[in-house]
């Protein structure tokens, strides 16, 4: 196979592996919940918590989480409960940064320094990714699949 090739190839198998980033819409929701009362609250309203895998994701979560006029952290689907350190996003199932090699984790971050672990993913008006417990209470973001 020519060299030349492979770099498109690699390229269209991430790709497939991908929701089509045009497909998806994002809403933040400024109620203070824990974050599995974020995930069910995602879940009835027929979405799921968001999952970021792409820059372009990242940049139209913070855009909606900054047009929200509100300050604190957002709830997104990351979760390390299972294994400490081995992040996945459980909405989609998968590991965080396994399909496009994104990940966005603040300076510092995730350091798990709470007591009682800090097993979640939390989502700052700057776009970047913080750890914190479970059960504290932030805002939350959901994603849908637009057709």
């Amino acid at each position: 196979m020519k060299t030349g090739l492979i770099a498109p190839i690699i390229v269209a198998l991430v790709a497939v592996g991908l929701p089509a980033t045009h497909a998806l819409r994002y809403t933040v929701h400024n109620t203070a919940v824990p974050f599995f009362e974020a995930w069910q609250q995602c879940l009835a309203k027929g979405g799921s918590l968001a999952s970021i895998e792409l820059a372009v994701q990242n940049l139209a979560v913070t855009d909606q989480i900054q047009k929200s006029g509100a300050s604190g952290a957002w709830w997104i689907s990351g979760s390390d409960m299972g294994l400490e350190g081995s992040w996945i996003w459980m909405s989609r199932n998968t590991a965080v940064g396994y399909r496009s090699g994104y990940i966005n984790f603040a300076d510092g971050e995730p350091n798990n320094k709470a007591a009682g672990g800090e097993n979640c993913l939390t989502m700052h008006k700057d776009g970047g990714w913080n750890d914190e417990s479970c059960d504290n209470r932030n805002f939350y973001v959901c994603e849908y699949y637009s057709i």
